[in-house]
């Protein structure tokens, strides 16, 4: 009968020792995993039922105590245009992009290709996760959950890319159009 040495005794009960706290980190990882996805859901869930009205587009006349306040809506107001001259504006890429964030009040501003590859971003640190994932959104037609982040098309030539900007507003309609001019300027001038 063989004997086993103390040395192989000892490195099967380590190896044995590693997989059980392998397994079970494995297990820990599913249910943290899944632990989110329902805390992520419940939290949609509850955002759907009851949106609230963003107060920014709202004006409260002061009235007597007798009588509820009245919400009177503000009129559309025009977004002025804002010049953006690429020969002055942006001697590089990252330059210009950093200048259309100033220009527009954005946090960062990325462009990627359609497949989530970075073409021009202002700098921000999640530029290229922002750009995996949110183009991947835009082109799957999946909505934005996150706030303060918007996607738009950057109509670039014969080449689909996708502008995603972060914000601590939303960007009216007016402003995005505006700003995809700026970005196709840019652009055209340094691609």
């Amino acid at each position: 009968m063989d004997f086993v040495s103390l040395d192989t005794f000892l490195l099967l009960v380590l190896l044995i020792l590693v997989g059980i706290v392998l397994f079970l980190s494995i297990v820990i990882a599913l249910y943290v995993i899944r632990l989110s996805r329902d805390i992520t859901g419940r939290q949609l869930a509850e955002l759907e039922r009851g949106r609230p009205v963003p107060v920014k587009t709202q004006v409260r006349e002061e009235m007597p105590s007798e009588t509820a306040p009245v919400v009177i809506p503000r009129p559309l107001e025009q977004v002025p245009e804002i010049a953006f001259d690429p020969s002055k504006d942006a001697p590089d890429i990252p330059t210009g992009m950093k200048n259309l964030c100033a220009m527009y009040g954005l946090s960062s501003l990325t462009v990627s290709s359609a497949d989530g590859l970075v073409i021009a971003s202002s700098g921000h640190p999640d530029a290229i996760a922002d750009a995996a994932q949110y183009s991947y959104a835009f082109m799957t037609g999946a909505p934005v959950k996150e706030s303060g982040v918007q996607v738009f098309p950057v109509d670039f030539g014969s080449t689909p890319l996708v502008g995603i900007l972060r914000s601590t507003e939303n960007v009216p309609g007016a402003t995005l159009d505006v700003l995809q001019k700026d970005l196709v300027k840019l652009l055209e001038r340094w691609i």
